[in-house]
């Protein structure tokens, strides 16, 4: 169980960085991706708070079984909390992951955190999966320039129940970059992201 508590590059493909960071004493591997794209600010947040639905969840994301919005997004909070089921393989159980989102935006760099922490007890648990305790994402967009945003995703999760840790050690390098590079753009991709505004997000001038 020993580790650098560095961040260690893994590999760069399509101009896109993954990393990975063991603690010392953990079991489990924390991973980040870094790319840019041209996004804006509103289209990134849309793809958060407006991309929990059944829709979504059936075209876009091969492990969802069934999403639930719990706290819809609220402008006061900044804030919304999210149910999603997840299909595993045989023979694990399906896993439930609810989890609360919070965003905030440097008003100075305009750039944009994006805070996704597991709330486990928010609602009851339902017979027939397991419900992930331990699951923190962060996303940071960062303004670059010339319409690019730079796009910083960590993830630091437990799969829970007998799930093997050296499984998502081992696989989770190459699944951060299938998500950051093959699914994101897909998800974004839509008119109604592009067309986003949020009066709490300013561009970049």
């Amino acid at each position: 169980m020993s580790g650098s508590n560095r961040w260690e590059l893994e590999f760069e493909r399509n101009g896109v960085k993954v990393y990975s960071l063991k603690e010392p004493g953990a079991y489990n591997k924390q991973f980040k991706a870094v790319m840019r794209g041209k996004f804006t600010l509103n289209q990134l947040v849309a793809g958060l708070i407006m991309n929990s639905t059944s829709e979504n969840c059936e075209k876009n994301i091969p492990q969802c079984m069934d999403v639930k919005v719990i706290q819809p997004w609220s402008d006061r909070t900044m804030t919304d909390t999210v149910l999603w089921k997840l299909e595993m393989p045989p023979p694990f159980s399906p896993r439930e992951s609810l989890i609360r989102s919070h965003i905030v935006q440097d008003p100075k760099t305009r750039a944009v955190v994006i805070d996704v922490m597991a709330a486990p007890n928010s609602v009851p648990r339902n017979p027939g999966a397991i419900r992930m305790t331990h699951f923190q994402n962060r996303w940071r967009y960062t303004p670059v320039g010339k319409g690019e945003v730079e796009i910083e995703f960590f993830q630091d999760i437990d799969m829970g129940g007998m799930f093997p840790d050296f499984l998502l050690n081992l696989g989770g390098a190459e699944e951060t970059y299938k998500f950051i590079h093959d699914q994101l753009p897909p998800l974004l991709d839509r008119d109604e992201l592009r067309r986003a505004k949020f009066d709490f997000i300013v561009e970049a001038e």
